[in-house]
């Protein structure tokens, strides 16, 4: 896994895309957050891609970071109308975070992980349903997975966090992990398992949800 990427949010401030120029193969960017908010740094971010790669345009990821706690068809309409609103095009693709809302709670909201994969289902697959032709993922680590928080997402590609190893591998229900999330230091490392070619195959072409 030798495709290097980075993802990014209003943590990092105003950031400084060109000076990654040439230096990473795709990018991910934080563009809302439940079913109202949106990362101020958004319309940087997802404009500042798109000139980093000399040969090709980059490839784009926008991803929502998802609450249990709110309706998860609207939390889909709102990422898909904030990047479209920013300029959705061919090749670009989407990502929903699923994850612990408190640390070490093992809950989203206060609702476990198992609980929360129907409600996680159910917003891919509206995704696919308003956007399609483009590429969702859903993002988690290894314990939210195992947790039963990965329940019914077979159908979908896998962007695994998973920091301290040396090759991820891919927890139930996938065999294979697609996107590699593992480092956060200094700033989130991504890895794409394939060539640059098959990255951009993969992001231009879609076989499947």
């Amino acid at each position: 896994m030798t495709v290097q990427g980075i993802d990014v949010s209003k943590w990092q401030g105003r950031f400084d895309w060109e000076a990654w120029r040439g230096r990473i193969s795709f990018a991910m960017a934080k563009a809302t957050e439940g079913d109202a908010e949106s990362d101020p740094e958004f319309e940087h971010n997802w404009d500042g891609m798109w000139f980093v790669q000399a040969d090709h345009r980059l490839p784009r990821y926008a991803y929502a970071y998802f609450h249990a706690s709110l309706d998860p068809v609207v939390q889909a309409a709102h990422l898909v109308a904030t990047v479209r609103r920013y300029g959705l095009l061919p090749g670009d693709n989407l990502v929903v975070d699923f994850e612990e809302t408190v640390p070490n709670s093992g809950e989203n909201d206060g609702i476990p992980a198992a609980r929360c994969a129907p409600l996680g289902v159910e917003c891919l697959r509206e995704v696919n349903k308003l956007a399609p032709g483009h590429r969702v993922l859903p993002y988690m680590n290894r314990a939210w997975a195992l947790e039963g928080g990965s329940a019914g997402m077979e159908s979908w590609y896998l962007w695994l966090a998973d920091y301290g190893v040396t090759e991820p591998s891919a927890p139930p229900p996938w065999e294979r992990v697609t996107h590699w999330q593992y480092t956060g230091d200094p700033i989130d490392g991504d890895r794409f398992n394939g060539s640059l070619d098959q990255l951009l195959a993969f992001t231009r072409m879609p076989d499947k949800r």
